[in-house]
C-alpha cells in the first residue's frame, strides 16, 4: 500500500502508516493542509517528524498557528544541545508501543480527522524514519571517516617526522663515524724542520675505526707533529723510516709505538694526542749512515705525494754527499793519524834531546839507546850500525875520522853541550872488502845487505852496484854525509 498522507510504502491491511503514523481509511484522504518547518521555514510533508532541509524535529502545528514568514530570519536548524548523533539515536529508536487503539489514546502524530491536513498541489514525499537514520548514520560514518582520515594523516605526518628524525640521527651518527679528524702527536729531532725543506716523518697507522673498519696505512707528519687524519677509533702508531733533513741528515728510527684512541661528537674537532708519548729522533753521524738507511728514507720521501712535499731526489743526494764527505774526511783524518803514529814511532828521545828519524827508514831500522848515546842499525843485519849520536861539551872532535867512518856534524843542545853525529860509509866499506876479495867472515856482507844499507844511508840517491863498479874512480861518500847531516844532525832538538 501507499500512505495517502506521506506516500510511504506500508504493509497491506495496515491501520496506521508506519512512517508518518497517520490512520489509514478506505476512502482517499482529503488533501492535507500545507506544513512548514518551524526552524528553517522550508515546506515539509504533512506528518514528517524531521525537516528534510535542516534536519530539525517537526512539532505538529496547531490549526491556529500561522505559517512562518518566508522573509523572517532562519533560525539555527540544530537546537542547542542537540547533535546529529542525538538525532540519529532518536531516529533509530523503536516507536513507543500503543496500549490502546481507542479514541482515548490516539497516536500523537495521527490527525483527528482528515480535514486537519490539506494536500499541496504537489505534496512532498515524507522521509521515512529509516532514511533519516541512514542519513544520520551516514553523517556519523562520514564524520568518523573524516576523523579517521585526520587521525591517519596526523599519524602519517608523525611517522614521517619520526622517520626523518631517525634518518637525520642516523646520518649524523654516520657523519661522525666517517669524519676525518686532524690528529697532532709529539715529535722531536735536532735539525729536522719540514718548513725548511726536510721530508716528513712516515708514520705507520694500524688499528680499527669506530665503524669497525680495519686501518693499515702510512701517513706523513711534519716537524710540528701535524699531518695525521683519522676517524674516531683505536690505533697504534710507529715510525717507518727516517726523514731526511735539508742538509742530508738522517735519523735513527725510534722503536717505540704510540697508542691513540679517541671519540668525538664534533665532525670538525682536532685531536691533540701529544700527551700519549713522543717520537724522539736522534741524528745519525754522517759516517755511520748506511746505504740501507738512505734507501729506506728515500723510498718514504718519494711516497709523500703532498703538493708541498720536497724533492726526494735532491734530499737523497744531499744525504749521500754528506756521507761521502764524511768518509773522505775520515780517510784524511785516518791518514793524518797514521802519519802521526808513524812519526811518533820514529821519535827518538833522551834526557837532553830528541829527534825524528827520516820516514824513509820506517820499519827498516832499529834504535838502541844508552843514556845520551843513540845508535841506529839497519834491520837487515845487526852489524850494520849506520850512525850514532854522542853528547859532548865542545862543538866538534879533534879527529874527524877517515873515509870509512867520519864525524858528520853537531847540534847545539845548550850552553856547553853538543850532540855529535858520526856515520859509517857502508857503500865504500863493503865495496872495499869486495875489491880486496876478503874472506874474513866479519867483513863479508851479501849483495842484498849492501844494497839495503847503501839505500838507507843515501835515502835512495845511489845504489851499491854503482858504488862497486865506480870504486876507485869516483867517491860517493858525500851522498852519505849529506843525507845524514840533513836527516839526523838537523833533526836533533834540545829538551
Amino acid at each position: 500500500m501507499i500512505c495517502p498522507f506521506c506516500h510511504a510504502e506500508v504493509a497491506d491491511g495496515s491501520s496506521f502508516c508506519t512512517s508518518c503514523g497517520a490512520k489509514l481509511a478506505s476512502m482517499p484522504p482529503e488533501p492535507a493542509p500545507a506544513a512548514f518547518c518551524t526552524h528553517c521555514g522550508a515546506p515539509v510533508s504533512p506528518g514528517a517528524r524531521f525537516c528534510t532541509s535542516c534536519g530539525a524535529r517537526i512539532v505538529a502545528p496547531d490549526a491556529d498557528t500561522p505559517a512562518p514568514d518566508a522573509d523572517a530570519p532562519v533560525p539555527d536548524p540544530m537546537p542547542a544541545g542537540e547533535t546529529v548523533v542525538d538525532m540519529a539515536r532518536i531516529a533509530v529508536a523503536p516507536a513507543p508501543a500503543s496500549t490502546s487503539t481507542s479514541a482515548t489514546a490516539p497516536d500523537p502524530y495521527a490527525p483527528t480527522s482528515p480535514q486537519d491536513f490539506t494536500y499541496d498541489a504537489a505534496p512532498k514525499k515524507k522521509m521515512s524514519r529509516g532514511k533519516v537514520a541512514a542519513i544520520a548514520v551516514g553523517a556519523l560514518v562520514l564524520a568518523g571517516l573524516a576523523g579517521g582520515g585526520i587521525w591517519y594523516a596526523v599519524d602519517q605526518q608523525n611517522q614521517r617526522a619520526a622517520a626523518e628524525q631517525a634518518a637525520q640521527a642516523k646520518q649524523q651518527a654516520q657523519d661522525l663515524a666517517d669524519a676525518q679528524h686532524d690528529v697532532k702527536i709529539s715529535v722531536s729531532a735536532d735539525g729536522w724542520n719540514t718548513h725548511g725543506g726536510a721530508s716528513r716523518l712516515p708514520v705507520h697507522v694500524v688499528g680499527t675505526a669506530s665503524t669497525g673498519d680495519a686501518v693499515d696505512e702510512t701517513q706523513f707528519v711534519d716537524s710540528d707533529g701535524e699531518g695525521l687524519t683519522l676517524r674516531q677509533g683505536t690505533y697504534e702508531l710507529s715510525v717507518v723510516a727516517s726523514p731526511i733533513a735539508a742538509d742530508g741528515t738522517l735519523y735513527a728510527v725510534p722503536m717505540n709505538t704510540l697508542q691513540v684512541s679517541f671519540t668525538s661528537d664534533d665532525v670538525n674537532e682536532n685531536i691533540d694526542a701529544t700527551g700519549v708519548g713522543s717520537f724522539a729522533l736522534t741524528p745519525v753521524a754522517a759516517l755511520d749512515v748506511t746505504t740501507e738507511l738512505i734507501t729506506a728514507a728515500y723510498a718514504q720521501a718519494s711516497a709523500d705525494t703532498a703538493a708541498d712535499a720536497p724533492n726526494a731526489d735532491e734530499l737523497r743526494d744531499a744525504a749521500q754527499s754528506r756521507h761521502d764527505d764524511a768518509a773522505a774526511q775520515k780517510a784524511a783524518d785516518d791518514a793524518a793519524a797514521a802519519e802521526r803514529e808513524k812519526r811518533e814511532a820514529r821519535r827518538v828521545a833522551t834526557a837532553d834531546y830528541e829527534l825524528y828519524l827520516p820516514e824513509y827508514w820506517d820499519g827498516r831500522v832499529n834504535v838502541q839507546k844508552d843514556g845520551n848515546k843513540v845508535a841506529i842499525y839497519a834491520n837487515i843485519d845487526s852489524r850494520l850500525e849506520m850512525c850514532w849520536i854522542e853528547v859532548h861539551s865542545t862543538p866538534r872532535p879533534d879527529a874527524i875520522g877517515d873515509v870509512a867512518t867520519s864525524w858528520i856534524g853537531s847540534a847545539l843542545l845548550g850552553p856547553g853541550e853538543y850532540a855529535w853525529v858520526y856515520a859509517n860509509r857502508w857503500g865504500y866499506i863493503i865495496a872495499d872488502f869486495n875489491r880486496q876479495n876478503s874472506s874474513d867472515p866479519d867483513t863479508y856482507y851479501s849483495f842484498e845487505e849492501a844494497e839495503e844499507v847503501v839505500d838507507l844511508e843515501t835515502g835512495g840517491a845511489i845504489d851499491y852496484d854503482t858504488i862497486l863498479n865506480d870504486f876507485g874512480e869516483r867517491d860517493y861518500s858525500y851522498l852519505v854525509d849529506d843525507y845524514i847531516a840533513a836527516n839526523i844532525v838537523d833533526a836533533i832538538q834540545p829538551l
